[in-house]
């Protein structure tokens, strides 16, 4: 009962944030649209292109990323060769394989926030086109890679209630 707390406690957390997260990358991806579409017509219609268009671009699809990481843990959007998990689905042994995986995308979460932090703090460049340091893009990956923990956390406690609250279905029954 205390982990089924603890998971709707995280899931009135994280949904908010996934959302939040999906919008935002939304937005940003309607103004990076915008702008490739100016570059387009400033190079080939006025024929003058805008000198910053391709690297605000690269800069918008960085936030778009990680801004939808926490909607892609939580809805299971993300790629997976699943073979193995579609053949042990319906056992007790599936919720342990998938606690086994959070736990191993925690570690690498983990890891990538670590080296994202050392990599934010040498930010103190310039961006090559544009007025501002490269800190506001270093820190994407970290911030947004700690936010994502609390779904992969979500994730693995709700793996544990299964696991432990485990029924086995009756396929015969057709339930």
């Amino acid at each position: 009962m205390i982990l089924k707390n603890i998971e709707l406690f995280l899931l009135k957390i994280n949904n908010p944030i996934a959302r939040v997260g999906k919008w935002s990358a939304g937005l940003l991806l309607i103004i990076m649209m915008i702008i490739v579409l100016l570059q387009v017509v400033f190079r080939y219609v006025l024929n003058n292109p805008i000198s910053w268009s391709d690297e605000l671009s690269c800069y918008l699809m960085i936030y778009m990323t990680y801004l939808c990481m926490p909607f892609i843990y939580l809805k299971d959007k993300n790629i997976a060769m699943t073979f193995l998990l579609e053949k042990t689905q319906s056992s007790r042994f599936f919720h342990m394989l998938m606690v086994i995986i959070h736990i191993f995308a925690l570690v690498t979460i983990l890891i990538w926030v670590y080296f994202g932090w050392s990599f934010f703090l040498k930010g103190n460049v310039m961006a090559n086109s544009l007025p501002f340091k490269m800190y506001y893009i270093y820190i994407a990956p970290p911030l947004l890679f700690a936010i994502t923990l609390l779904s992969v956390v979500q994730k693995i406690i709700s793996e544990l209630n299964n696991f432990i609250n485990f029924e086995m279905i009756d396929k015969s029954k057709g339930v």
